[in-house]
């Protein structure tokens, strides 16, 4: 799973949540590095903070939505709007 936007300081919470469904997280708080498509391999969800995120970070993620992937805007940075997005998606 990739979470974009958010806070940096919240990262391992994040990654708690998602990992509590078996998933990997991956997350981008400033920028998407040049190469990251590449590199995710198969991704379940994108995940955009919409009230922690720049224009240019929410439009790079257009980049990393390949195939079915959703891509879900959370308009809350926290760990249980996070959560409840994980859960709905039915994963695991």
């Amino acid at each position: 799973m990739v979470v974009v936007g958010g806070s940096g300081g919240m990262s391992e919470r994040y990654r708690e949540v998602v990992e509590e469904r078996g998933l990997e997280l991956r997350h981008f708080e400033n920028r998407v590095p040049n190469g990251t498509r590449r590199m995710l391999g198969k991704v379940a969800a994108i995940f955009v903070m919409v009230g922690m995120v720049s224009h240019s970070l929410r439009d790079q993620v257009k980049d990393l939505a390949a195939d079915d992937a959703p891509v879900v805007y959370l308009r809350s940075a926290s760990v249980s709007s996070l959560r409840a997005a994980v859960a709905s998606l039915g994963t695991k």
